[in-house]
């Protein structure tokens, strides 16, 4: 989820990354949806968690015995730990996604604070929210302003009228 967040992705997106995404000056993201395929910068939190991904699915290969690809277009960074194959995004991370939202309400109701639900994508909307005026359109692969309208969800900041 922080992938996605930081890289401002879609779900198809992110379970399509592999070792070939990545580039000595950051993750080339192949967009969908007709957006413009960009390559999100290296910064220290982003390539701790790509290393962390990619020693996760060592670990599973190595527990299930399986080599890994050789060919980098062959190495999913999102891998099942029970196949050792590419996740399916019809089954396995919807169905994180809704245990996710489940303990995060269950949660919230605890803590007596109010719960907005959300969905996997909107962490590409709060990413391109969260990302500076100038860079959001090339950040998002959007292409045009008007479908800028549906991501940017921060309320602008204005200033109060003057008497």
């Amino acid at each position: 989820m922080e992938l996605a967040y930081l890289c401002r992705m879609r779900m198809c997106e992110v379970l399509e990354l592999t070792d070939a995404n990545e580039q000595d000056n950051g993750l080339i993201i192949y967009r969908r949806k007709g957006s413009k395929t960009n390559i999100t910068e290296w910064m220290p939190r982003l390539r701790a968690i790509w290393e962390s991904l990619k020693q996760k699915r060592s670990i599973i290969l190595h527990d299930r015995r399986q080599p890994l690809p050789i060919r980098a277009q062959d190495r999913h960074l999102f891998i099942s730990e029970r196949t050792g194959d590419k996740i399916d995004i019809s089954s396995t991370l919807q169905s994180a996604m809704q245990l996710l939202t489940t303990i995060a309400k269950d949660q919230a109701q605890k803590d007596n604070v109010e719960f907005n639900p959300f969905t996997f994508h909107d962490l590409k909307r709060k990413g391109i929210s969260d990302t500076t005026t100038s860079e959001r359109m090339a950040s998002a692969g959007h292409g045009s302003p008007e479908m800028m309208k549906v991501y940017d969800v921060k309320p602008d900041l204005v200033k109060p009228t003057k008497n």
